[in-house]
């Protein structure tokens, strides 16, 4: 019998939050690409990375505290700075609209698969799944349906929005790690969408 998730008061409240800044964030930076230069826009990630981590750095000294971490982050860089690191390398190495998609998947489809995440991470079949590396099938679904109705709302193919949400979609289910190194889905949802969708277009 599978227990709901609540392991403790305000998690799925925190989550919702969580996303929201992501969603704003990609928003943000995706209205900035469309209606300004892109050099201009290189430079001013550059600036807010430079902040982001040197801020990251007062925080592993314990100098400054950043609101709504997970527990996993506490000690590492968090998700918010591979957030704009993904961002900024999508803009770097794909086409416009591929990149606006891919920070689209990111942002959007990310949030969605979270806060389906943080439902379903208290079931024992959720639980199960995660212990595997492998995010349960009906998160699976919801990043992919996601992805797929955001790439071809901005790009109007459904066989790039495909590929996209496809690429998205295997970042996010399956947990990547490099030398035992843990790989942030921040960094490689928008780096695999933006590949595959760059390849068909």
């Amino acid at each position: 019998m599978s227990k709901k998730f609540i392991s403790r008061p305000g998690i799925l409240e925190e989550e919702i939050i969580r996303k929201f800044i992501h969603i704003s964030s990609g928003i943000v930076i995706s209205v900035l690409y469309a209606i300004s230069q892109r050099d201009l826009l290189i430079i001013g990630l550059l600036i807010s990375l430079f902040i982001i981590f040197f801020f990251e750095a007062l925080r592993f000294k314990g100098m400054v505290s950043v609101p709504f971490l997970r527990d996993r982050e506490k000690k590492k860089v968090g998700g918010h700075a591979f957030f704009m690191v993904g961002a900024f390398i999508s803009i770097l190495l794909f086409d416009k609209q591929i990149a606006i998609a891919s920070i689209f998947m990111l942002a959007i489809g990310d949030a969605a698969s979270g806060i389906a995440q943080t439902v379903k991470r208290g079931t024992l079949d959720g639980r199960a799944a995660y212990r595997r590396g492998i995010k349960p099938p009906d998160v699976i679904l919801v990043m992919l349906s996601v992805c797929l109705l955001v790439g071809y709302c901005i790009l109007d193919s459904l066989t790039v929005a495909i590929c996209g949400a496809i690429g998205a979609t295997i970042a996010d289910g399956v947990h990547l790690r490099i030398y035992g190194i843990s790989i942030d889905d921040n960094l490689t949802i928008p780096l695999y969408s933006g590949f595959l969708m760059s390849i068909v277009s």
